[in-house]
């Protein structure tokens, strides 16, 4: 006999790095787009139909601050399927669904900080502050479909300014004051906003600058090895809903590698390097949905 777990919110970045992951390898392999996104759907209407049957349940999760910091990757996930559906020329429906995401994701900041940043504690602040307040870059990266470039633009440079806010912040809380053992995964957070917002900056900008695209690869670099280093042992740990966090910021840090690396024509120099994010990322989103559709589908114990 098995036991389905209604799916946990924080369940939306493994769906966000699913879909990701599968739009980066399809630049290798456009045939498996197609199953890496029939995987996201799953999973997202999976957690849409949890919410909706546990209404209650997902109210007092929303009204837990780690969990609402993580929630905006249902949002940009959102922006993500809303931009395919533009791109396969459903505009009449994807083009209303990205800005309803994007609204929805303005909805949840303003919501986390009237609840948890006015009224300031340290308990509230967790790595996933930068998706929180920052995953509405999303729309800077998703701007070609939705041709929404000014917003894209204007999103970028607060968002860019916001990132750089943050980190003494996050650095502070994280190996200062300290995390919950339960709560590490999240550290993992940390590489993504610096490489969002270079995916966005050259997608957004019809001319983008060289010295900006090179500031942005070589920051968002460096946060990426600074959490890469301390991979192997937030992996060792028991599984919990949290290890999402695992999936979409390795996989941003590849495709804005990638990205960079085609603009300032640095391939050559940096092919080894893109392979070798491109396996990690791969490998982590691999691991994270076979554990994650165990835990949601696992044996009962009598």
């Amino acid at each position: 006999m098995h036991q389905q777990n209604r799916p946990s919110l924080v369940m939306s970045g493994l769906v966000l790095g699913t879909m990701a992951v599968g739009n980066l390898l399809s630049n290798y392999l456009p045939i498996i787009k197609l199953p890496f996104t029939a995987l996201a759907l799953f999973l997202y209407f999976l957690l849409i139909k949890g919410i909706i049957t546990n209404k209650e349940q997902a109210l007092k999760e929303i009204q837990s601050p780690l969990v609402s910091s993580v929630f905006p990757t249902f949002f940009m996930v959102g922006m993500l399927f809303s931009s395919l559906a533009i791109q396969l020329g459903l505009k009449v429906i994807g083009l209303p669904f990205w800005w309803l995401f994007v609204i929805g994701n303005l909805v949840l900041i303003t919501y986390y900080c009237l609840n948890f940043v006015i009224k300031f504690s340290w308990e509230n602040v967790y790595p996933s502050w930068t998706v929180l307040f920052v995953g509405i870059a999303m729309s800077t990266f998703t701007a070609p479909a939705s041709q929404a470039f000014l917003f894209g633009k204007i999103v970028f440079w607060i968002c860019l300014v916001i990132t750089f806010l943050l980190f003494p912040i996050l650095y502070i809380k994280t190996y200062k004051i300290g995390l919950p053992e339960a709560v590490k995964p999240n550290i993992s957070t940390i590489c993504a906003p610096l490489s969002l917002l270079l995916a966005g900056y050259l997608s957004s900008f019809q001319t983008p600058q060289e010295a900006m695209v090179i500031f942005l690869l070589v920051t968002s670099q460096a946060m990426y090895f600074f959490v890469l280093v301390q991979l192997p042992k937030l992996l060792r740990r028991p599984f919990n809903p949290g290890f999402s966090a695992f999936t979409f910021p390795y996989v941003i840090s590849a495709t804005s590698l990638r990205m960079a690396s085609i603009f300032l024509h640095w391939g050559k120099m940096l092919s080894i390097l893109i392979s070798a994010e491109i396996v990690i990322a791969t490998l982590l989103v691999s691991y994270v949905l076979v554990t994650y559709l165990a835990y949601l589908y696992k044996k009962e114990v009598d």
